[in-house]
């Protein structure tokens, strides 16, 4: 298990899950910061249609017509 900063972007219809082991590292232009997480971006692939899901209901006016998600 690794520990990543994981941030929230967009980029047309796709959800941009981004991962850092550096904070710092993190694009400027995140929509959301989540935090320090223990995962693997394997894990995160695996659920990144449910943190899609996730954030469409949480935020709707910013993620409700998002449609794929990818792991950066």
């Amino acid at each position: 298990m690794n520990q990543y900063y994981i941030g929230l972007a967009k980029k047309g219809k796709t959800l941009v899950i981004e991962a850092r082991r550096d904070k710092d590292s993190l694009s400027c232009e995140l929509y959301d910061y989540m935090g320090l997480h223990e995962t693997t971006k394997a894990q995160l692939y695996a659920k990144r249609y449910l943190i899609l899901k996730l954030m469409r209901k949480r935020k709707p006016t910013v993620y409700g017509n998002l449609r794929y998600a990818i792991i950066d």
